[in-house]
């Protein structure tokens, strides 16, 4: 979502990362609902131990990408970006 929204909307980076998380936030309630009225996929426990962790690394990783500049977060998820599909393309599945 980050790459569309930087490359076809024109958003900067920083805008385009926090755009991103908000979009994830609101259609992560809305598959979790689902799956909670429909299904019993979801493990609770699990769930209040993970997300906590995240949402400590979320806040501080907030703090940590306001204060790079715009070139700085666009070479680093670039570079995230080559890794993650090198990665793919290298590693059996």
């Amino acid at each position: 979502m980050v790459p569309a929204f930087v490359l076809l909307m024109g958003m900067g980076q920083k805008c385009a990362v926090a755009t991103s998380l908000a979009v994830v936030v609101v259609s992560g309630l809305s598959g979790t609902l689902n799956n909670a009225l429909n299904s019993n996929l979801i493990d609770w426990r699990l769930v209040g131990v993970a997300a906590g962790g995240a949402a400590l690394a979320s806040w501080f990783g907030a703090d940590l990408m306001r204060s790079m500049s715009n070139d700085q977060l666009t070479k680093i998820f670039g570079i995230l970006l080559i890794l993650v599909g090198l990665r793919m393309l290298l590693i059996k599945a």
